[in-house]
């Protein structure tokens, strides 16, 4: 057991229960308020804060005007909402540099996005989910408007679907638990099946999404290891569901997995080891 402070630490932080005393329950909080601004949700109002962070409007409001003096929030008094202040600029140069491999790995999505000639993403694990950390554009007409920086959460996304496969079982449940919503008529909603899938998805080292998230789009994901084998990212390809048909989906697939191997190569990575 690590010793930490003079202490015996006896859990890792997800093992952590909320009932034990190492728990801060206002800390909780003013985090899980930090954790609500993302790319995607960049500001905040009071009153959704509160409904999103299922805390009283009066607790909220007290920690916002904390997170806000430490200068991690500032409030915008014209639009009565709130952003990310000053604070968290050298946290975000920290973060870029936790997942510096990324500059690294840069060359391989050019490469598959040549090879495929469709928009090529990398997404690495995050509290809330899967965060879009790089990705290269298809130079086709058709591009969807796809924000690096952005969170998926749901398990129709196959790079979410991913990441979650390799996730240990009481992380799984988080998840499976949810209510799945239906995005299109090909999203797959059944716990029982889904939850075949993230086994299929682990032991075939491939995802997909058959226009399962937005009508007409379609995805494939494939995992990317580190050393000890653990997950270190996810590459996906994402193309219309017109150049997806089954001699697409098999080219785009096999260059897929080609690329994964050898980003996993270049990090020392090698599957299926413990």
């Amino acid at each position: 057991m690590a010793r930490t402070g003079g202490r015996q630490r006896t859990a890792s932080a997800s093992q952590l229960d909320e009932d034990s005393d190492l728990f801060v329950r206002a800390l909780a909080r003013g985090l899980s308020i930090l954790a609500l601004f993302d790319v995607q949700h960049p500001d905040w109002s009071l009153n959704a804060i509160s409904d999103q962070a299922d805390i009283s409007k009066t607790t909220a409001y007290r920690m916002l005007r904390t997170l806000e003096a430490k200068g991690f929030l500032t409030y915008d008094p014209a639009t009565e909402r709130y952003h990310v202040g000053k604070a968290t600029i050298p946290l975000g140069y920290l973060a870029l540099s936790y997942v510096g491999f990324v500059r690294s790995a840069h060359q391989f999505l050019e490469d598959l996005a040549e090879a495929t000639g469709e928009t090529v993403e990398l997404t690495v694990s995050g509290s809330q989910g899967a965060v879009v950390v790089d990705q290269v554009m298809t130079k086709h007409p058709f591009r969807l408007n796809l924000p690096t920086g952005r969170i998926l959460t749901d398990l129709a996304n196959s790079s979410c679907r991913m990441h979650v496969a390799f996730l240990p079982p009481a992380e799984q449940e988080k998840y499976l638990r949810q209510t799945q919503q239906r995005f299109t008529p090909n999203t797959q909603t059944d716990r029982e099946m889904i939850e075949g899938r993230l086994v299929s998805d682990r032991e075939e080292g491939l995802s997909s999404d058959m226009e399962e998230l937005d009508k007409g789009v379609c995805a494939v994901s494939a995992p990317v290891f580190e050393r000890d084998g653990s997950l270190r990212a996810v590459l996906t390809v994402v193309a219309p569901a017109e150049r997806f048909g089954p001699r697409d989906r098999k080219r785009l697939v096999e260059a897929l997995k080609t690329t994964a191997a050898k980003v996993t190569k270049s990090l020392g990575g090698q599957a299926g080891v413990d």
